[in-house]
This record gives structure tokens, sequence and C-alpha cells, in this order.
């Protein structure tokens, strides 16, 4: 099917009929992987695409139809670490095994490999037409499995809550710190930047780097939360014997979906786990959830399969699999 490949910057200068052709499609494809998937509207589309902001790059791209529709379209990110880029497509499915994938693929992964990328990384639902075509094209090497986990808000028990609450109070030697965004000092941003980076300890896909923030790359990320009209709340636990902040946990609460929450990063220094601090954080941010956000229905998480002691806690919250994903990976070179 002949099409034509278009490089857009931002979803909010799309057309109308462009944004609405997207959106459908990316709905749709949510709808399959998640039985029951509530559409988000165009505006809520919008700001899911404002919530990108140095250090990350984002380059997207659509697919136009010979009659002028938008038959599909795909983003690919990446930081300036050294490391691969991660790339995701979407495709109406009256369009699909017609080409539209591949072309939005050649167009996004030869950016990427122009900008110095060392290889794309893709993650696929299993058994899918995506799935299919990673597996019959060359160079592909599948690695971690990544997990949709829900939960239900109203079904997580208080009475839980509020002894992972007391338990982590408990803990001798350590206290909590908390703010929503933006943070209010560059002293605490920094702390809080120092502590994330336990999480690249956490099992991630290969050609994924490392990463960290600097203050300025942190203050442009929580403009891009404000911009995307998104709440964020930041929970640490301070080692009071030294200062530092050995753990940290976030929670996203967007404006125009205020059905659903997104649990990011929850991490805690390896010589500091074994007293509950992951739970403490997490029945925080969820208490306060609870009795400030009555219309958040569901909280979202991405947990790789691997990560036992991460996926532990978040099952004792009622937190279930709504679908994985295979994630495969393609360097660059040798090949062509």
């Amino acid at each position: 099917m002949p099409i034509t490949i278009e490089r857009f910057a931002w979803a909010s200068e799309l057309a109308a009929r462009d944004l609405a052709a997207i959106n459908r499609i990316h709905n749709a494809s949510w709808a399959e992987w998640v039985a029951g998937e509530r559409p988000m509207s165009d505006a809520a589309f919008v700001d899911m695409d404002r919530f990108s902001a140095p250090p990350e790059r984002m380059e997207r791209a659509l697919a136009r139809s010979a009659d002028g529709d938008v038959v599909g379209w795909g983003l690919a990110y990446w930081r300036d670490d050294p490391g691969g880029a991660t790339m995701r497509m979407f495709v109406d499915a009256a369009h699909r095994r017609a080409g539209v994938a591949t072309a939005i693929g050649a167009a996004l992964a030869e950016t990427a490999r122009a900008a110095g990328r060392m290889g794309i990384n893709v993650e696929v639902a299993p058994s899918s037409a995506a799935d299919a075509a990673v597996r019959s094209a060359e160079g592909f090497t599948g690695n971690l499995v990544i997990e949709l986990n829900r939960t239900a808000v109203r079904e997580i028990a208080r009475d839980l809550l509020e002894r992972w609450r007391d338990e982590g109070v408990a803990a001798e030697g350590y206290s909590l710190i908390a703010y929503d965004a933006p943070c209010p000092t560059d002293d605490l941003a920094l702390e809080f930047i120092r502590a994330r980076e336990v999480m690249n300890e956490a099992p991630r896909s290969e050609g994924v780097p490392e990463s960290t923030y600097t203050v300025e790359e942190l203050r442009a990320v929580e403009a891009a939360g404000t911009a995307a009209h998104q709440d964020w709340w930041n929970v640490g636990v301070r080692h009071d014997a030294t200062g530092e902040l050995v753990g940290i946990s976030e929670l996203y609460l967007p404006v125009n979906r205020p059905w659903m929450g997104f649990q990011g990063d929850t991490g805690v220094r390896p010589d500091h786990r074994g007293h509950g601090l992951g739970a403490w954080m997490k029945a925080v941010n969820h208490l306060r959830l609870a009795d400030e956000r009555p219309d958040v229905e569901w909280v979202q998480t991405w947990n790789a399969t691997s990560n036992e002691p991460m996926l532990r806690i978040n099952r004792a919250l009622g937190f279930r699999a709504m679908q994985s994903f295979q994630a495969w990976y393609r360097p660059f070179t040798p090949l062509p």
C-alpha cells in the first residue's frame, strides 16, 4: 500500500483531524491489550505526548495513505547516554500487514542511527501482529519481559496500608520526606536525583543505558509535567545517621485522565533494604490517594517479571498483570 511518512514535533501541533486519527488508533491498540480499556480524549492524548523533556529526545512520525488518511504513527526516544533507542508503533487494524509499521520503523530507526544510537529496542505483546513481525525480522534478540500491572484503588485494604505505614514509622533510624512537584529547593532536588540512581540497579532492556539527571534536567521534566496537566507526588526515606536519602517512590496523576494514577519509580538502596521502606513509601502515597483523590479508580505500573522484590510488594497491593510485553533488541551494526 503506498504511504507517505510525515514527521511531527508535538501532537498539539497536528491538525484536529490528524490528531483525532492518531488518538483513535492509539485507543484501539490499548483496547486490544487491556479488555474494557477506557479511551482517552484528544486532550488527554496531547497531555500524554507533552510529558517528555530533556535529557530525553523523542522523534515522532505518522503514516498517511494515498487518500490522505492517517493509518499509523510511531515514536522513538532515547537519552544522550551511549545506548539504543526505544521504538513504539501503532497501526490502524484495517491497514496492518501492509507495510505501514515497516515504513514508520525504518524512518524512525534511520533517525536514531543518524543520532548515534547503537540499536533499536521494541516491546511487543505476545501473539500479536507486531510479535510475528519482529520474530520474522533479521537481527532481533528477545530479552526482558515487562508486565503492565494495575490495581483497583478501592479494593486495597486500608488496614494493610496503615500497617505498612506504621511499621515504616517504627523503623529505627529513618524518617520520611515528601513533596509535590516542583521540588521546593534545588538542594532537595539533588538529594532525590542521587537517591533515584538506585533505579539503575533495576532490570532494564538491552540497549537501555543507565540514567540520572542534573537539577536543570529535573526542572525540565517538572515543567513538562505541568504542561501535561499532571500532578507528581514524590516520597523519600532519609537515613537519619547520614542524612542521605536512601529510597524514593513517585506517583503521577493526570488531570485529563482522572480515573488513572501512574506509579513511577520506587527503589531502596541495597544497604537499606529489609526494613519495609519501599512498602512504607507506597503506603503513604496510596493512603493519600484514597483520602484526596476519590476519582482515581486504578493505579498502573510497569514491572520486569524478573524484579521479584518489587512484584511482591505490588501483588500485596492487588496489582495484577493486564498484559505482558516482550522486549526485543536489534543492534544497528553489523547489520546494514
